[in-house]
């Protein structure tokens, strides 16, 4: 009798993520890979709005990520783009997802109008890949952000924007991102380390809130 007193929960969950999936169908796209889209109806008196590139990394779905930025998104006038990147691989395939990544942008940039430079955040394995994206390539980026990774760029290049965000409650990814804001400083990167409330085991508002700031920062 107990697996049948799970359907209707089961059931109740199933619709709930089609509610979901629903609300933001119009911003869905499929090709050249999965990924959510959003551009401001209002663009404020500065110009084409900045391009803000979120990835929550392993185990989030584009679907999770443009829910979490959008409330950024229509405070700060920002085009959002969540994509799925690298495959079955994921952004394990560094090359795949750059790839990945470089299709989309050649299709928004011939559809919208922009504000000069990316601005890319990432949570974890997605931080990973923002920061090695960016210092790959610097003269695309306007402006980076990186939450509770683990692995750093050893390549790095100054003048690039890098804000770096740890759990307050998380010493080891804490002790590390000190050790790296002072010897990327040493080096000439214009980088800044905050802390954001709770272990930085999962994106919340605060990440996005914060993540969206480096918008601020305008080449």
């Amino acid at each position: 009798m107990k697996p049948r007193r799970l359907v209707p929960v089961l059931i109740a969950i199933l619709l709930l993520a089609g509610c979901r999936a629903a609300a933001w169908r119009e911003y869905h796209h499929v090709e050249p890979v999965e990924y959510y889209f959003t551009y401001p109806e209002v663009t404020g008196l500065l110009g084409p709005p900045p391009l803000f590139v979120a990835l929550l990394g392993e185990g989030r779905t584009p679907l999770d990520c443009i829910e979490l930025f959008q409330p950024s998104a229509d405070e700060r006038h920002m085009a959002v783009l969540c994509p799925k990147l690298g495959g079955d691989d994921g952004l394990a395939d560094v090359l795949q997802a750059e790839e990945d990544l470089a299709a989309i942008l050649t299709d928004l940039y011939a559809q919208y109008p922009f504000q000069e430079g990316l601005f890319l955040t990432g949570f974890a394995d997605g931080g990973e890949f923002v920061l090695e994206y960016g210092m790959k390539y610097p003269t695309a980026v306007g402006g980076l952000s990186a939450m509770s990774v683990d692995k750093y760029p050893d390549a790095v290049t100054a003048g690039v924007p890098v804000q770096i965000l740890v759990g307050e409650s998380d010493p080891e990814r804490l002790a590390l991102a000190q050790e790296i804001e002072q010897a990327w400083r040493e080096r000439g990167v214009l980088v800044r380390m905050l802390t954001v409330d709770g272990d930085g085991r999962a994106p919340n508002r605060a990440f996005a809130r914060l993540s969206s700031e480096v918008t601020d920062q305008v080449r």
